[in-house]
């Protein structure tokens, strides 16, 4: 259920400066994303949704379900390139993270699994980062891979949640996690990865100058991929925005099980947007305002017999 309550505000307000004493002042972040959340059930009815977001420059974070752990798709990838960089010779991680950021190859997420040392070798990377509600329990792609030691919080998926991919990103765009090398040559392959659209959906509705720096990594198991729409329907994006400023903020939006996969699209465009409004202080930015008004895209219809669209990358 979403919290509606006073912390509901109008989205064109929240982003709006407040006058004091010491001039504008905008809006609490965790407003914001409180506003994100209530909006949500009308943009995106029938979703489950978190969202974490942390900003670099003050060290203000918040969160909406944030410890609560979704699947993960292709998201935890970051971590298991991270780990790989921790673990192994850069060399032999390189070829295999450019697919991995470039197109999400799962076979090549694979390699990049064994040479961490398998899955429990990943699981106890994380816990070694006192990452705890994020977990891989199994990788069937090239081989089949399961874990001994993944607590199956999602039965057989593979999880994470917003908070965990907060902190983490957080800590490697500080460069507290890698050795300065290896720290730029993950965030550079982050920016391999769609600037928009499909596999994008961070950056789509960002300035164009925010987009091209974008380092992020999106995640999506789309209606008809698995064996349960009800469970499934994942659309994840994690990733270190830059600001105009210098600054940057580290965000994560997980939205699952929704009945309408562009709606789920349309709020992951339009949270990366207000956000980065909000952080940026760029107030005439356009997040799909008039869309969002109208409550996002219409829903997809599919008359009897007909062929659902592909919505896959």
């Amino acid at each position: 259920m979403f919290r509606v309550g006073a912390l509901v505000l109008g989205l064109l307000a929240v982003g709006t400066a407040q006058a004091t004493d010491a001039g504008p002042a905008r809006a609490s972040l965790q407003s914001v994303v409180d506003s994100l959340a209530a909006e949500a059930a009308s943009l995106s009815p029938g979703s489950d949704i978190a969202l974490a977001v942390r900003d670099s420059r003050t060290g203000e974070y918040a969160g909406f379900s944030d410890t609560v752990p979704h699947i993960s798709a292709s998201s935890a990838k970051v971590f298991w390139v991270a780990a790989a960089l921790k673990r192994a010779e850069e060399k032999k991680v390189a070829p295999l993270a450019e697919k991995v950021f470039r197109t999400s190859d799962n076979e090549a997420s694979g390699a990049v699994i064994d040479l961490v040392g398998g899955p429990d070798a990943i699981n106890d990377y994380l816990r070694s980062l006192e990452v705890k509600n994020t977990a891989l329990t199994k990788w069937n792609y090239g081989k089949p891979r399961w874990a001994t030691n993944s607590p199956k919080v999602m039965g057989n998926d593979n999880y994470l949640c917003a908070a965990d991919a907060v902190a983490f990103l957080h800590r490697l765009a500080a460069g507290e996690l890698l050795k300065p090398r290896p720290t730029s040559r993950l965030l550079k392959w982050m920016e391999l990865t769609p600037r928009e659209g499909c596999g994008g959906w961070l950056g789509t509705r960002l300035p164009a100058k925010a987009r091209a720096s974008l380092r992020h990594k999106a995640g999506w198991l789309p209606p008809g991929c698995c064996s349960d729409d009800a469970r499934y329907n994942v659309l994840n994006e994690v990733g270190v925005v830059r600001l105009p400023d210098g600054g940057h903020y580290t965000v994560a939006i997980l939205v699952a099980r929704g009945p309408d996969w562009p709606r789920q699209a349309f709020f992951v465009e339009r949270a990366s947007c207000v956000l980065y409004r909000t952080l940026s202080g760029e107030a005439s930015l356009d997040c799909g305002e008039a869309l969002a008004k109208r409550g996002g895209p219409a829903p997809v219809v599919i008359e009897d017999g007909g062929t659902p669209p592909d919505y896959d990358c």
